[in-house]
């Protein structure tokens, strides 16, 4: 791994993403820099047990991480690691934190502590306030597969979402709406290429060095990246996870189509 930064959202599945945070934490402190992580030194093996005093790990208190289990995360934030080199702090489901703990988190991720890493896990990216995004890199776990669409229809698509964001009269989207109801290619496949494309989209625009699904269309990224804030790529992120839904449910495709194009036009 190379430089390690001080902030991390994993999204993915729970058990994967509390893996590849486990991994990380003995990434930071193992012995054996050279092979980290060796999985053989003292710390790799504390980490693994769940013993290592550098590693705290915190759960939502019910419902929700509140605001007080982020006070004592800070206050801890302040003292040296006991044994490693780095302090390393894990919040399982993340997006369940309280928009005040949200805010006070947002302080120490805005002024970061040395030897501190803090990682959110989330299968919720939307519930996490786009601040405290903008401060984290990203690594997603849950994007692994790549898009069997051909490179010409993820580009056609990608011109299509484009086109809609760039402001686009009434009588384009219903040509636009035309050409994918159409297509020969899967709706659903459709929709899930675009949610990988605005995934890459939200990477591009919070800086983070994780490699996009999509790296062969870095080009159309980088425009959209340009045309969208944080807060509206999540919002389309959130209208195209919802026509997915209704896809799968069988929904009028013409109409799921029209639903998008309209509701994505109107984000920007």
């Amino acid at each position: 791994m190379n430089k390690i930064s001080h902030a991390y959202i994993f999204l993915g599945i729970d058990d994967e993403i509390s893996r590849e945070a486990i991994k990380l934490a003995q990434v930071a402190n193992c012995e054996n820099k050279e092979l980290a992580p060796c999985g053989l030194c003292n710390s790799c093996r504390k980490i693994q047990n769940g013993v290592y005093p550098d590693v705290v790990e915190i759960y939502p208190e019910g419902n929700s991480i509140k605001i007080e289990q982020i006070r004592k995360l800070i206050l801890d934030l302040a003292e040296k690691p006991v044994e490693g080199a780095n302090k390393i702090y894990i919040l399982h489901q993340a997006h369940t934190m309280t928009p005040q703990a949200q805010n006070a988190l947002l302080k120490t991720l805005e002024d970061p502590i040395a030897k501190s890493i803090v990682i959110l896990l989330s299968n919720n990216l939307k519930q996490l306030i786009p601040t405290v995004i903008s401060r984290c890199q990203i690594r997603d776990f849950s994007s692994e597969a790549k898009s069997t669409l051909s490179v010409n229809t993820r580009q056609r698509i990608a011109d299509i979402l484009l086109h809609v964001v760039q402001s686009t009269e009434l009588c384009e989207i219903g040509t636009f709406v035309k050409e994918l109801s159409e297509s020969d290619e899967k709706a659903e496949e459709i929709l899930e290429f675009i949610i990988s494309l605005y995934r890459d989209v939200l990477l591009a625009k919070t800086n983070s060095s994780v490699a996009f699904i999509n790296h062969d269309l870095q080009f159309v990224i980088d425009r959209f990246a340009s045309q969208l804030t944080v807060s509206a790529t999540l919002l389309s992120l959130d209208l195209v996870c919802e026509q997915l839904k209704a896809m799968k449910s069988r929904g009028n495709k013409n109409l799921i189509w029209y639903n998008l194009l309209m509701d994505l036009e109107e984000v920007v």
